[in-house]
């Protein structure tokens, strides 16, 4: 009882430093930000987002952590990482990949995260498909500067994405699984462009190097088709406050049409195409997991995926 009293304290000790003086708490490192603008060869610009634990490098130095969407999921990588490392697990540089644009989820994504050959009626008035183009950027540009900056270690290089961020994530691990040593697969759009996706998966599953990186893949239980009551009342609130969003409707209409799903294939969903991508996976010989998170919605179970993920990453492989 006396240790685990301790250990308690110990954690609650963390939440009584005030928030200039979080970083100087015991066993967590300070970190210095910065900020860069990185183009692709195609002349793309993309707002990178550094986070770095300061002082001397690990051995084999830090790992690095890449996250897709960084204007929305940065900052709380930085935080569970944070966390993570009061309660021991490696420090690590957390990298955001953003748009010059600022905006929480910028339109580019649609083009940067999908793979070639890709068509979705939703996106008719998008341009889609640069997958590889951003995968080459990743590859070619921003890893190489990162290694210059910082000390990294070569084996500990981390890539999460949420949504369509986990649908590249998806094609990068099936199409280059070499990029990374770990992929966070968060809510991955696999039923995108009739499931573009998996037409990748037999080559991978057939490559000898599926067996050299790890996965996790995550869901949350309120994900496509199954909607929260409580978020879709949410929508309704905000509509019924600002009329002028949804001229001509009704709250209750922009909300019944906001959630409308057309009929789905079969019984697909987010959950269990992840489950059941999990499973063929680990079915191959590839060290995967799948974590599922109870009563959580799309965008909630982002910060749950790096709360699992983070750690998933940084403990040594089971």
């Amino acid at each position: 009882m006396a240790a685990i009293l301790s250990i308690l304290a110990a954690l609650l000790s963390l939440l009584s430093f005030p928030a200039s003086a979080a970083d100087e708490a015991p066993g967590l490192r300070a970190r210095a930000f910065s900020e860069a603008t990185l183009a692709s060869a195609k002349g793309l610009e993309y707002r990178i987002l550094i986070s770095a634990p300061s002082g001397p490098p690990l051995q084999r130095g830090f790992p690095v952590i890449y996250v897709l969407d960084g204007d929305a999921w940065f900052g709380s990588a930085i935080e569970v990482a944070k966390m993570r490392e009061y309660e021991k697990l490696a420090p690590a540089i957390i990298v955001g990949v953003g748009y010059p644009s600022r905006r929480f989820f910028d339109l580019r994504r649609s083009y940067d995260f999908t793979p070639p050959g890709s068509a979705d009626a939703d996106f008719k008035d998008s341009e889609i498909g640069g997958a590889d183009e951003f995968l080459a950027f990743l590859n070619s540009k921003l890893k190489p500067w990162v290694r210059q900056q910082y000390h990294v270690d070569p084996d500990a290089e981390i890539l999460f994405g949420h949504s369509f961020g986990g649908l590249f994530a998806l094609h990068a691990l099936f199409t280059a699984p070499d990029s990374f040593d770990v992929y966070l697969i968060a809510s991955p759009s696999i039923l995108f462009s009739d499931r573009i996706v998996l037409k990748r998966e037999a080559a991978f599953l057939a490559n000898p190097k599926r067996t050299a990186v790890r996965a996790l893949v995550t869901a949350g239980e309120y994900e496509y088709p199954k909607i929260s009551a409580a978020l879709k009342e949410d929508y309704r609130r905000h509509y019924a406050a600002h009329p002028e969003d949804i001229p001509g409707q009704t709250p209750q209409q922009a909300a019944d049409e906001l959630f409308a799903r057309a009929p789905n294939d079969g019984n697909a969903s987010i959950p269990s195409d992840a489950r059941a991508l999990v499973e063929r996976l680990t079915k191959a010989g590839v060290n995967a997991r799948f974590a599922y998170f109870e009563g959580e919605e799309h965008m909630s179970a982002a910060v749950s995926a790096l709360n699992r993920g983070i750690p998933f990453a940084l403990r040594p492989p089971q």
